[in-house]
C-alpha cells in the first residue's frame, strides 16, 4: 500500500509540473490545462520547479523508514521551507508572476509593518526553520558520515595490507638480485629481475619451458628457501584478498546491531517505585500560605535532546574496547539523562561477570571518561549496565521537580524531591515510608544541595501547624539560612552538648507521644490526629529531625547519640517523628552497625573510597559518582540501588522562601527539647520562698500581662537578651502560675 500511495504521488507530481510548463489542452488534457492555470497563478515562477523539487524530499521519506512523529517533523520543515520561498518570490517580483498566494499575504502585512516589517518576518521565518531543524539535519548527516568513515578506514586498511605485501616482495626480489650479481663475476651486464604480479607462476612457467637460456637462467637464480618466502606472501594476499569480503559483511552486521539498539525512556524498576506511593490531593493549611512556586529559578526553555548519533558512535567505541579485552556481546539498550547514559551490554555466555566488573578504570582511560560505573548485573535482568558520562551536564533545577505531576499528586505531607532518575525523570519518595533517612558524600559531592532541596519540598507542602523542624548543624554554615521560620522546634542547635540535651527529650517526646495515643486508642499518628480532631484535642505535629554531621557528634557524645539514635530509628515512625542523619565520613566508626541496622534508607553522593561505600550502601559504586549531585539511593526492601541526580537550589532562593515564611509567623520555640541546658544556663537571684527568679522577672512579667504574647522569641527581642535566658523566664513564670504548661503545639496561656 505504502508503494503504491507513494508512486501515485509522484506520477501527480510530474503530471502538475508538465501541466505547469505545457499548459496545452491537446497534451495535458483539459484538467492538465486548468490544474496548470491555477498553478501558474497561486503559485507564480515557483510553479514551475517545486513540483519536481518535492520528489526529492518525498524519495527521501519513502527510503528512510520515517515514524510517524519523525515525518511530522520532516514534513513541517518542507512546508516552513516552502512558505519561506513563496514569500521571498513575492517580495523580488512584482505581479502576476510573483503568485498570488504570498502576495495576499505581503498586502495583508504591509499596511501594519510595511515592506522593510515584511523582509524582518521573512529572516525571522528562515532563523526559526534554521534553529528548529539544522541540529537534526546535521546529528543524521554525522552519522552518515561516519558510517562512511567506519568503510573507508577498513578499506584503507586492507589497502595497507596489500602495500606491505607488496613492499615485502619488492624487497626479497632485490636481496636475491644482490646476491647473483656477487656470485656471477663473469657477467658483464648486471642482472635484471622484474617484479611481477605473482612471482611464483612465473617461477613455475620458467622451469616447465623446455629450452631455458642461460640469461634466463642468470636473471631468476632463486634458492628453494626464497621461493617458501615468496610463496608465504603471495597466500598471505591472497587470504587478505578473500577475507576482505567477509570484513565488509562483519562492519555491516556491526551497524545494523548499532541500529537496533533500544533507546529506553523509562525505567520500568523506577516506575514501579513510584507507582507505590500515595497519591491523592493533600489539605491546604487555613491560616499560612505555602511559598509560592515564583521563588524558585526556571529552567531553560531550550533542553538537551538526545543525540542518536553520539550514543551509536559511543556504542561502536565502547564494544570495540571491551573487544579489546577479549569481552564479546551485544549493547541492547540504552538510557540517556541528564548527566550520564547507560548501555545495557549482553555479555557472551562464557563471559564471567567478574571480569567486566574489574576493567572499570581500563575502560574509563580507553574511553577517555572522568569515571565509569558498572553494575553487574542489573537486578532481574541478564545484562550487565555500563554508566558513562556525558559530554556536556544537563543542570536540574528544584522547581522541575516542585511543579511536576508526580510531586503535585503524591499524598504524603513528607514528600522528599529528590531530583531525576537516569533518563531525567523526575523522581520523589515518601519519608514516612522510608522511614529514616541516613546520607553520606565527600565535600563538593553536592550533599549539601541535596539536603536543601529535601528541606525546601518540605516546606512548600506544609505548614509549622503540621510539621516541626529539629536541625542540627555543629558545623554552624549549612542550616543558619533557616534560623527563625516558624517551622522550627528550636533554634538551629550548633553545640554538640545541645544537640545530645534535644535527642535526648526526643526520644521523651516519642514516648510522651505513644501515651497519648494508648489513650486514645490509635496506632499512628494520622489515627490520632483524626481521632483528636472529632474529640476537641490538638493534633500532633510531625517532627523531622535533621543532623548535618554525624562525625561530630559521635566525636564529642558518641554512645548518647548512638543509643538516641537508635531508639527514635526503631521506635518513633508511628509517633511521626523522623530523621535524617548526614555525615561526611561514612566510616564504621561513625556509622556504626547499631545506627545501620535501624536506618535501611540510604543515600550515598560521591565518597572517597571503595570501603566507604561498603559501610554505607553494602556495595561498591559510590566511588565512581559524578559529584554534581549524582547519588546512589537504596530504599528499603528496594531489589537495587537506584541512581539519581540532585537538584539544584541557590542560597538566593532558599533566602526568599525563608524571609515569605518568617514574615507570615514568629517562630514558637518549644524551651522543654533544651531543658537541661536551660538549667545550667541561667542568670537568677532567690526570691522568700527560695525559688531562683531572674533580675529581669517582673519586667518580663510586665511586657507579657500588658501585650497578652507568650512566645520565647518575643521577650527574647523585647528584653534584648539571649534564648536561653528568655526561656527560663518563661519557665518561672510557668512556675509562679502566671503561665500554663505548654501544650502539643508548644503553646502558651496566661493564667492572670
Amino acid at each position: 500500500m505504502k508503494k503504491i500511495s507513494s508512486l501515485f504521488i509522484f506520477m501527480l507530481l510530474i503530471y502538475l509540473g508538465i501541466s505547469t510548463i505545457f499548459m496545452d489542452f491537446h497534451f495535458v488534457g483539459k484538467f492538465g490545462a486548468i490544474l496548470g492555470k491555477y498553478n501558474r497563478e497561486i503559485f507564480g515562477y515557483f510553479s514551475y520547479i517545486y513540483p519536481f523539487l518535492l520528489l526529492l524530499p518525498l524519495w527521501f521519506a519513502y527510503k528512510k523508514n520515517l515514524t510517524a512523529k519523525e515525518l511530522g517533523n520532516f514534513f513541517l520543515a518542507i512546508l516552513l521551507i516552502f512558505l519561506a520561498l513563496l514569500i521571498l518570490q513575492a517580495l523580488l517580483f512584482t505581479p502576476p508572476h510573483n503568485g498570488k498566494l504570498a502576495n495576499s499575504f505581503i498586502n495583508m502585512l504591509s499596511p501594519y509593518i510595511g515592506i522593510a516589517g515584511v523582509w524582518l518576518f521573512w529572516f525571522m521565518l528562515v532563523g526559526v526553520i534554521y534553529l528548529l531543524f539544522a541540529n537534526r539535519l546535521k546529528a543524521l548527516l554525522n552519522a552518515n558520515v561516519k558510517k562512511e568513515k567506519l568503510i573507508i578506514d577498513e578499506n584503507n586498511n586492507a589497502v595497507i595490507i596489500k602495500e606491505k605485501i607488496e613492499q615485502e616482495i619488492q624487497e626479497t626480489s632485490e636481496t636475491v638480485a644482490e646476491k647473483n650479481e656477487k656470485k656471477s663475476h663473469k657477467e658483464e651486464k648486471k642482472p635484471s629481475i622484474k617484479l611481477v604480479k605473482n612471482p611464483l607462476e612465473t617461477l613455475q612457467q620458467k622451469d616447465m619451458s623446455s629450452k631455458p637460456t642461460k640469461k634466463q637462467n642468470r636473471n631468476i637464480n632463486i634458492t628453494k628457501k626464497e621461493k617458501e618466502s615468496l610463496s608465504t606472501l603471495i597466500k598471505s594476499t591472497q587470504k587478505d584478498n578473500e577475507q576482505k569480503p567477509l570484513q565488509d559483511k562483519n562492519i555491516k552486521k556491526e551497524n545494523k546491531k548499532i541500529q537496533e539498539v533500544k533507546i529506553v525512556k523509562t525505567l520500568e524498576e523506577n516506575e514501579k517505585f513510584l507507582a507505590s506511593i500515595e497519591k491523592g490531593a493533600i489539605d491546604k493549611p487555613e491560616n499560612f500560605q505555602l511559598p509560592p512556586i515564583e521563588y524558585l529559578q526556571n529552567p531553560p526553555k531550550e533542553k538537551q535532546e538526545i543525540n542518536e548519533a553520539e550514543i551509536d558512535s559511543k556504542v561502536t567505541e565502547l564494544i570495540s574496547k571491551l573487544k579489546q579485552f577479549k569481552i564479546e556481546g551485544d549493547v541492547v539498550r540504552t538510557y540517556s539523562g541528564p548527566l550520564v547514559t547507560t548501555f545495557e551490554f549482553k555479555p557472551a555466555p562464557h563471559i564471567k561477570v567478574s571480569k567486566i566488573l574489574n576493567l572499570a578504570d581500563d575502560l574509563a582511560m580507553a574511553l577517555r571518561a572522568q569515571t565509569i560505573r558498572i553494575q553487574a548485573p542489573v537486578p532481574g535482568k541478564d545484562v550487565v549496565g555500563i554508566e558513562i558520562p556525558n559530554s556536556k551536564f544537563e543542570t536540574i533545577y528544584l522547581r522541575e521537580i516542585i511543579d511536576s505531576d508526580i510531586f503535585k499528586k503524591a499524598a504524603s505531607p513528607l514528600t522528599l524531591a529528590l531530583g531525576k532518575d537516569i533518563v531525567g525523570k523526575p523522581f520523589i519518595t515518601d519519608l514516612k515510608k522510608l522511614p529514616h533517612l541516613l546520607i553520606a558524600g565527600t565535600t563538593g559531592s553536592g550533599k549539601s544541595v541535596g539536603i536543601n532541596s529535601m528541606l525546601i519540598s518540605l516546606l512548600y507542602r506544609n505548614s509549622p501547624d503540621r510539621l516541626k523542624l529539629l536541625m542540627i548543624d555543629p558545623k554552624m554554615l549549612e542550616f543558619s539560612i533557616y534560623n527563625d521560620i516558624p517551622h522550627l522546634l528550636t533554634p538551629v542547635i550548633t553545640s554538640s552538648k545541645q544537640a545530645v540535651v534535644a535527642l535526648s527529650n526526643m526520644v521523651a517526646e516519642m514516648e510522651r507521644r505513644y501515651q497519648l495515643m494508648s489513650q486514645l486508642k490509635t496506632k499512628n499518628i494520622e489515627g490520632y490526629n483524626k481521632k483528636a480532631s472529632k474529640v476537641g484535642l490538638p493534633e500532633l505535629p510531625y517532627i523531622v529531625v535533621i543532623i548535618d554531621e554525624l562525625a561530630d557528634l559521635m566525636m564529642t557524645s558518641g554512645k548518647d547519640v548512638e543509643y538516641s539514635i537508635a531508639r527514635l530509628a526503631q521506635m518513633a515512625r508511628a509517633s511521626g517523628i523522623h530523621l535524617i542523619v548526614a555525615t561526611q565520613r561514612p566510616s564504621v566508626d561513625v556509622v556504626t552497625g547499631l545506627i545501620k541496622a535501624n536506618l535501611p534508607a540510604r543515600i550515598s553522593f560521591r565518597v572517597g573510597q571503595k570501603i566507604d561505600s561498603k559501610v554505607i550502601l553494602d556495595s561498591i559504586g559510590a566511588e565512581s559518582l559524578l559529584g554534581r549531585g549524582d547519588m546512589l539511593f537504596t530504599p528499603p526492601g528496594a531489589a537495587g540501588i537506584i541512581r539519581l541526580h540532585a537538584p539544584w537550589v541557590s542560597e538566593q532562593e532558599i533566602e526568599q522562601i525563608v524571609e515569605f515564611l518568617k514574615a507570615q509567623r514568629e517562630p514558637e520555640y518549644e524551651e522543654r527539647f533544651l531543658a537541661e541546658t536551660l538549667e545550667s544556663g541561667s542568670t537568677s537571684t532567690t526570691n522568700a520562698s527560695g525559688e531562683e527568679l531572674d533580675e529581669l522577672y517582673e519586667e518580663a512579667k510586665e511586657i507579657i500581662l500588658s501585650e497578652r504574647k507568650t512566645s520565647i522569641s518575643y521577650l527574647q527581642r523585647r528584653l534584648q537578651i539571649g534564648y536561653n535566658r528568655a526561656a527560663r523566664i518563661i519557665e518561672q513564670l510557668e512556675n509562679m502560675g502566671v503561665l500554663s504548661a505548654p501544650n502539643a503545639k508548644g503553646s502558651r496561656e496566661i493564667l492572670l
